[in-house]
């Protein structure tokens, strides 16, 4: 609270004190008081009015003060009013029950959201496990033909298994901590994995792979990285050159960690993109050129890499390649489990 704001809020307090010395100065005057004691009262009464000011102001700041650093310590600010000091002031006193209904308020409704959010997200997942489930049965029965025309229907099924997945993922991104398990991961396993589920797709956009990741291991839940690894797989198929080309994956152990990277030789990303791309919802000029892209594969990569303690980045070259990384950093818990 500043005196500028605080004389601003007392000025009708102030007139009426001011316009009641002059009153009192002029009645004294008219019954012949001189005007030396009318001075020394009209003096006499400012100055207690301007000390009681002053020690107003000054308790006023002190208390809105302390309720600021409240509002900084607290975890939950919207709790503040459990934790101011009790005034004598009735004002504060109504204040404070009005912000405690306020807040009470604030809080059911939050409740309620995220009891809706709950049940659509569960409602999401359910459906989602429900639509998998005639997919692999599908597949299941493609496999028993050996035409083309399964190939093809494979192909569809596996795009469509793939955004089945992305939406499940995306339900599940902010409660990641109940759905995996950090245990010794192999990073051949996961992207043979990964490659062997998406091997019509590739064969399709005429993509090979070469792949260098033998006796790697890292610490990780291995669903959600063949996922993040997945979408890293499916935007270098969605932007690879006309006739196909070919995809890197290799690993490499530093002293910081373990670098899982995955390069592409395709179209590439255009400068003033490049920190951008894993915004939600950015497409870019090439997601807008190809008319393929939803802005949210690569969103859910950072999301997940971040709840998993992973650190994720992209290099490129517009025409050249594009290269994203996965750094899997050593800790020293880690190092210790593995020992045990």
């Amino acid at each position: 609270m500043t005196l500028g704001g605080y004389l601003k809020d007392k000025i009708i307090l102030i007139l009426l004190n001011g316009i009641g010395v002059l009153l009192l100065s002029l009645y004294l005057l008219a019954v012949r008081n001189n005007r030396t004691t009318v001075l020394l009262i009209a003096i006499t009464w400012s100055l207690v009015y301007l000390i009681w000011a002053t020690v107003d102001y000054w308790r006023r700041k002190l208390y809105f003060g302390k309720i600021d650093a409240l509002m900084k310590e607290l975890d939950q600010p919207y709790l503040v009013h459990e934790c101011i000091e009790n005034s004598w002031r009735l004002e504060d006193q109504l204040y404070r029950e009005i912000l405690r209904k306020s807040n009470k308020a604030v809080v059911e409704r939050i409740y309620q959201l995220e009891h809706e959010q709950k049940e659509y997200r569960e409602f999401i997942e359910g459906w989602i496990h429900e639509v998998k489930l005639p997919i692999t049965q599908i597949r299941l029965a493609c496999h028993n033909q050996e035409h083309n025309y399964s190939r093809r229907i494979e192909r569809y099924l596996t795009e469509l298994d793939n955004d089945v997945e992305q939406a499940l993922f995306y339900a599940r991104s902010d409660e990641v901590y109940k759905d995996y398990i950090i245990k010794e991961t192999k990073l051949q396993e996961v992207v043979s994995n990964v490659l062997k589920k998406n091997k019509y797709l590739m064969i399709q956009n005429q993509m090979s792979v070469e792949v260098e990741c033998k006796d790697t291991t890292v610490f990780s839940d291995s669903k959600w990285l063949e996922f993040i690894l997945g979408q890293i797989l499916l935007n270098a198929m969605k932007y690879k050159r006309e006739g196909g080309g070919v995809i890197s994956i290799c690993s490499i152990t530093m002293n910081s960690g373990i670098k899982l990277t995955v390069r592409d030789d395709g179209i590439g990303i255009p400068e003033g993109e490049k920190n951008r791309i894993f915004d939600k919802g950015f497409t870019g000029s090439n997601g807008r050129s190809r008319g393929k892209s939803t802005g949210i594969g690569l969103y859910l990569c950072r999301k997940l890499c971040l709840k998993l303690g992973l650190q994720i980045s992209a290099q490129s070259r517009l025409g050249e390649f594009t290269e994203i990384t996965l750094l899997f950093p050593k800790h020293s818990f880690l190092s210790k489990l593995k020992d045990g």
